[in-house]
């Protein structure tokens, strides 16, 4: 506790005991947990996001499955939490895998302050990841070449960089921090891919067997109501596909296996 100042994070990949970690740490602390998950965040998106509700924890199930969540709702809200963790003499402790997230809170980023553009996102979602790359090429090469190769490859990031390199134009901006580096306290943790790769498959028949699938069919009454961001979330994007035909149950499973190895895969690119 002497060493930290304003809050404790605990990152790493998918599938490897942050979670656990933060709940054990959280026991013997005074503290608030704190989801730096972007699927979380939905209230009904339970079993397939793995949730675990053993302990109170703030920005899980705060919108409803219809709502977007951009970085800037995250930031803001993560930024009023920890002043009233502050005021109770309460030690923050974020957790989760959304490096994106986790860098908007240091000002890494500056998308903040522009709203998402529907109509836009509509338009860039019909096109190819190769295509994003060269329109956001033309649009902002800075921002371009500042992009990791995790989010030069990512979709949505790539979307999202050409909206705000369209109201912003080339320059590159700065958002206000929540935290400076020597305010916190980071614990990363790691394992070998083999071990990852193992507890992601058990992870996934676990969530299978505790009834995914009547999760996934309840949200598919509704899927055109559904936010972007969940249709396309790891386990819902794939047992998406099985309810509409498109693969079958086996597939879908071993596909929903095979997306979480690769998201750990790029969270381990982003946290080293």
């Amino acid at each position: 506790n002497g060493l930290v100042r304003k809050a404790l994070f605990i990152v790493g990949p998918t599938a490897v005991g942050k979670t656990d970690l933060a709940f054990k740490i959280s026991k013997i602390t005074r503290s608030i947990l704190i989801s730096a998950d972007s699927i979380q965040v939905y209230r009904g998106a339970d079993i397939i996001s793995g949730k675990d509700k053993s302990f109170t924890t703030y920005l899980i199930d705060v919108l409803s499955l219809d709502q977007s969540f951009s970085v800037q709702d995250f930031v803001e809200s993560v930024r009023s939490i920890v002043k009233k963790s502050q005021k109770e003499g309460r030690l923050p402790i974020i957790v989760g895998g959304t490096g994106f997230y986790i860098d908007a809170l240091f000002g890494r980023i500056d998308t903040l302050s522009i709203p998402p553009n529907k109509a836009l996102r509509e338009k860039l979602e019909k096109l190819a990841i190769k295509e994003l790359q060269e329109k956001l090429k033309k649009l902002s090469p800075a921002r371009f070449f500042k992009m990791n190769k995790s989010d030069i490859n990512n979709e949505r990031r790539l979307i999202r960089a050409i909206e705000v390199a369209r109201v912003q134009g080339p320059t590159l901006g700065m958002s206000e921090p929540v935290f400076t580096p020597r305010e916190v306290l980071i614990i990363g943790l790691r394992t070998s891919m083999d071990n990852l790769r193992k507890r992601i498959a058990e992870r996934v028949d676990k969530r299978l067997k505790m009834g995914a699938i009547w999760e996934a069919r309840r949200l598919f009454k509704n899927y055109k109501e559904l936010s972007v961001q969940l249709k396309k979330a790891s386990g819902y994007k794939e047992l998406f596909d099985y309810l509409f035909g498109k693969i079958s149950f086996e597939e879908a499973r071993k596909k929903w296996i095979i997306s979480d190895c690769q998201y750990a895969k790029r969270q381990m690119t982003w946290f080293k």
